[in-house]
């Protein structure tokens, strides 16, 4: 359980180094708006792979332990 909890925190980084860099570069409005939702909608995806892997569901994500 501690593994999982690493590795949202670290997805959640990994999101919003992102959405930093994102804004940073200065890109257009609608070019901007989605790529952030695109990078959203994957974290999210990622974390829910890593929930159900917590519950036993065979989700296809190999999660290494730390």
């Amino acid at each position: 359980m501690i593994v999982t909890l690493i590795y949202i925190i670290i997805i959640c980084g990994i999101l919003a180094l992102a959405i930093w860099a994102i804004d940073a570069l200065g890109t257009p409005e609608p070019v901007r708006r989605v790529v952030r939702v695109i990078a959203i909608v994957l974290a999210i995806l990622f974390i829910l792979a890593l929930v159900a892997n917590l519950f036993g569901v065979n989700t296809g994500l190999h999660v290494p332990p730390l």
